[in-house]
């Protein structure tokens, strides 16, 4: 399981959004406050993650999350390589194709079917995650709530 710390911002029924700062890889660098490798030059990012909630975390607290390894590697695939691996083999597939049909401009027509799965892998992945929106497996969930400035652990 991996595990994150953050702040809850809203809450969302058995949900709540918590704030969490992206990280790079070269997070312990003494120029990581100005470097532009991350946000585009814009330093740490804050992200809101929505996590289910099942220890009734209250806004403004700190508080730990854990996902699965297993369903972050499949989620970073499928956001991250399935788009770009079906504009590929399409893009490649559509090109054959339109030269073994003798079309007059086959770097066009594979460029344009490339284009189109890229679109169509989007928009499957738009449907996919409303899909698993609520399934409570796919979700990261806040594991410990950690103790507020001279405060004590509540889990």
């Amino acid at each position: 399981m991996l595990h994150e710390e953050g702040v809850v911002m809203a809450l969302d029924g058995a949900y709540a959004v918590v704030a969490n700062q992206r990280k790079g890889s070269c997070g312990g660098c003494h120029g990581e406050a100005s470097c532009g490798t991350l946000s585009g030059g814009l330093g740490k990012k804050t992200v809101g993650i929505r996590a289910r909630n099942p220890l009734q975390a209250a806004v403004g607290e700190r508080v730990v999350l854990e996902i699965s390894e297993g369903h972050l590697l499949k989620a970073s695939f499928l956001v991250y390589g399935l788009p770009i691996l079906a504009m590929m083999v399409v893009g490649i597939l559509g090109r054959s194709l339109a030269t073994t049909l003798g079309v007059g401009d086959s770097e066009s027509a594979g460029a344009l079917a490339g284009l189109a799965a890229l679109l169509l892998s989007f928009w499957g992945l738009h449907r996919y995650n409303h899909h698993i929106r609520n399934d409570a497996s796919q979700q990261p969930v806040i594991a410990r709530i950690l103790p507020s400035a001279g405060g004590a652990v509540t889990s």
